[in-house]
């Protein structure tokens, strides 16, 4: 029975099949829509993409989902992510007056990278001959602002047409929240902190070529080399990216919501990793942590909150204290010699059920023989020396290693 639940509640769990449906061919893709906010807006008519705060919305029109075969949501989707990498949404409208013309750029560029299907009247390169292939939006809104005869575009799901002559198509989406009354600094920053948050979790290398060129354009991408010209990787983004491989999360669609048992199949249950997996973050508090090394660990560690659960670990010869991340650090307690066995025992770590370690520390103490089940990751202060044979190792002067 579905019967309890409602239209927003089954679009929801629909839109969470869909991206599920797309996980394994569009990896970087489904990344960016895992960090979008879901909320109901029927106005939009479809869907629509537009940032609030330091998120991305993805409006939607509950009747729109539900009617739409699964295979075109997810092609509207994937549609939906190109305009946020194409950076569609901070564009100035002051720089691109001409509304057919801005319209149609952006939904041809939108759609160019789509394979999967779309709903019926998409607006598609094939439609206009004087466009070619793999040119930017601004490229084709400066060839589009100086045709004469337009063909008329329609709104998303039956909202007036815009000017022209003849059927060009319709937009799969609502291009006016992007106007209404955004910082487009702001925009432009949340969208670039979250596109290059996703590509140091997956890797450029999962990144369509079609999108590099977009990407590179936001500065995205170009974050290999660090200052010193010496070929060592950020630590910071080295962790990042790690971080980012070794959750590759998986949501649970054979498996009831809690909120929403009946909705089996459609709303997705949640697994230990589906929707937040789990970091545990341990800090060595022997002494080789400074103060300005700890400032440092409180950046990482607020950056890994905004998409895990963080636990955070005191320990020096033991277990000092144990809490949830949601402010800086102000201090930590300890300061006496280093012991890495005590939050790497099989029965803390049972306790505490991490999905990724992730050890602050100079390396100088005993490691257990044996690694943990759990994937860990050595981040080791300037100077640190590996403490074991196993994990993955960043060192936070820059250099990399396995």
């Amino acid at each position: 029975m579905t019967a309890d639940y409602t239209e927003a509640q089954r679009a929801e769990g629909k839109i969470g099949i869909a991206i599920q449906r797309l996980v394994d061919k569009y990896v970087f893709h489904c990344r960016i829509l895992e960090q979008f906010q879901l909320r109901e807006r029927p106005a939009v008519g479809t869907l629509a993409v537009t940032v609030a705060g330091d998120r991305i919305e993805l409006l939607y029109n509950a009747a729109f989902v539900l009617n739409t075969p699964m295979a075109q949501l997810a092609g509207v989707l994937l549609h939906e992510v190109h305009h946020v990498v194409f950076g569609h949404l901070f564009a100035d409208p002051e720089e691109h007056p001409d509304r057919w013309a801005r319209l149609v750029a952006a939904e041809v560029t939108a759609n160019e990278f789509v394979k999967e299907p779309l709903p019926e009247g998409a607006i598609l390169l094939k439609g206009f001959p004087q466009l070619a292939p793999l040119q930017s939006t601004n490229e084709r809104y400066a060839i589009l602002k100086d045709v004469k005869t337009r063909r008329q575009i329609a709104g998303p799901a039956g909202q007036p047409p815009g000017k022209g002559r003849g059927s060009g198509g319709s937009t799969l989406d609502d291009h006016a929240v992007w106007e209404e009354g955004q910082d487009r600094a702001k925009v432009k920053a949340t969208v670039e902190c979250v596109v290059q948050d996703v590509v140091l979790a997956v890797g450029m290398d999962r990144v369509p070529e079609g999108l590099k060129d977009a990407l590179r354009s936001m500065g995205v991408g170009q974050y290999d080399l660090c200052g010193d010209r010496r070929g060592h990787l950020d630590w910071r983004r080295l962790l990042r990216r790690y971080v980012g491989q070794i959750l590759d999360r998986r949501t649970a669609y054979n498996r009831p919501s809690r909120r929403f048992p009946a909705l089996v199949g459609i709303m997705p249950g949640k697994c230990r990793q589906a929707a937040r997996a789990r970091v545990m973050a341990v800090i060595d508090t022997s002494g080789s942590v400074t103060p300005d090394l700890l400032e440092m660990i409180n950046a990482e560690l607020a950056q890994l909150a905004k998409h895990y659960a963080v636990l955070v670990v005191e320990c020096d010869t033991k277990v000092h204290k144990v809490y949830d991340y949601d402010a800086p650090l102000k201090a930590v307690h300890g300061r006496g010699g280093t012991d890495f066995r005590p939050p790497l025992a099989r029965e803390f770590l049972r306790k505490r059920r991490p999905d990724l370690i992730v050890y602050f520390t100079d390396g100088r103490g005993p490691a257990p023989e044996q690694a943990p089940r759990i994937p860990l990751v050595w981040c080791l202060v300037p100077g640190g020396q590996r403490p074991a044979g196993w994990g993955r190792l960043i060192h936070m002067d820059g250099k990399s290693g396995r």
